[in-house]
């Protein structure tokens, strides 16, 4: 057997990039033979992966590909020999970029019409959660087979910095968010529930958003305006950009409770991991939100923004409720960790 799995993009630190590096070694550890191929690669992944430029074609390898955005992969994977799978991660909106940035409302929205066309030369399908199934099969697709993204336990076990930690050890609550810094996340709610928070509740608080601020400058540079419109300080609301992995760690180590205010999410990764850390949670529930926490954290049914303030402050003085929360917490990674272990997606693929 041999497996070749396909994105567009291999990034340290991406969800996806690092589903597809833990399961290309788990590939390997079985002696299954494994390549990953991409249109970009970073500089510390090359070594595990091959440009697209320079792939050599092998029409017996079973073809995964790992769709999120627009791509020339697109085009490739249409007219590659060989079964196909498309493992579908989700394409945000294209909404949600206007009025940030017109390139990437325009490659949203070819996303769509590509994954119209992908489907249609491919032979299985398989989704990252229920939510993102369904919109294949709002496409036609028949049969999906649901697979959530994996993550190497081990890469949350190594060592964290305290001197980055001690930074923020100062006797505030830490409120935490981890991901893309994009229209879709909504971190704009998350300033505007800590400004009230600090005004009517208590200023003993901060925001730490964890996330590339390079991505969007326009809706980053928007949301420092707001910050400094709401007369918030540097100490109150901190956007670290993108860590080494000692840092990431150290923001789950010191963080008392993680909030998203986010409007679409195939999946949520960070909600595994806040988990993982049996770190209370608070989310608006969208998307595939609910689905992913299966009943760990708070839930917001709608956007209120004192409502969701005042939720945050409970769970972050009600110590009984955090107990119920850390237990749930525990209770929803291993039932993740039984989801998502690499022997059953292999398995799926070896009946294709």
């Amino acid at each position: 057997m041999i497996v070749e799995q396909f994105l567009s993009g291999f990034h340290a630190g991406d969800a996806v990039g690092n589903s597809v590096l833990y399961f290309h070694k788990f590939l390997i550890g079985r002696g299954i033979e494994s390549r990953i191929v991409a249109l970009t690669i970073d500089a510390d992944l090359r070594s595990q992966a091959v440009y697209l430029r320079d792939y050599v074609e092998n029409p017996r390898a079973l073809k995964i590909y790992h769709f999120a955005i627009a791509s020339p992969l697109s085009e490739y994977f249409v007219g590659a020999p060989g079964k196909k799978v498309l493992l579908y991660h989700n394409v945000t909106p294209s909404r949600f970029f206007t009025g940030f940035s017109t390139q990437l409302e325009n490659l949203t929205k070819k996303a769509r019409e590509e994954l119209m066309q992908v489907k249609e030369h491919c032979d299985f399908f398989i989704a990252d959660s229920i939510f993102n199934a369904g919109e294949l099969r709002e496409l036609g697709v028949g049969d999906v087979f649901v697979f959530p993204v994996m993550i190497d336990d081990c890469d949350y076990n190594g060592p964290i910095s305290r001197s980055f930690a001690g930074l923020f050890r100062d006797g505030r609550e830490n409120i935490i968010f981890v991901g893309r810094i994009t229209p879709n996340k909504k971190i704009e709610d998350l300033i505007k529930i800590l400004s009230f928070y600090k005004k009517y509740l208590s200023p003993a608080v901060r925001l730490i958003v964890a996330g590339n601020t390079h991505t969007l400058p326009r809706y980053y540079y928007a949301l420092r305006d707001l910050a400094q419109r709401l007369q918030l300080e540097a100490r109150d609301l901190v956007f670290t950009s993108h860590l080494p992995m000692d840092e990431f760690l150290a923001v789950y180590g010191m963080a008392d409770v993680f909030v998203s205010m986010s409007e679409h999410e195939g999946f949520c990764l960070p909600l595994i991991e806040s988990c993982r850390f049996e770190l209370p949670v608070v989310a608006y529930d969208a998307g595939a939100v609910g689905e992913t926490l299966a009943g760990a954290g708070m839930l917001l049914a709608r956007k209120d923004i004192a409502a969701a303030a005042a939720l945050i402050e409970r769970v972050l003085n009600d110590s009984l409720l955090r107990e119920r929360l850390r237990q749930s917490a525990r209770q929803r990674f291993a039932s993740y960790q039984q989801q998502a272990r690499p022997e059953i997606l292999l398995s799926y693929l070896e009946k294709l």
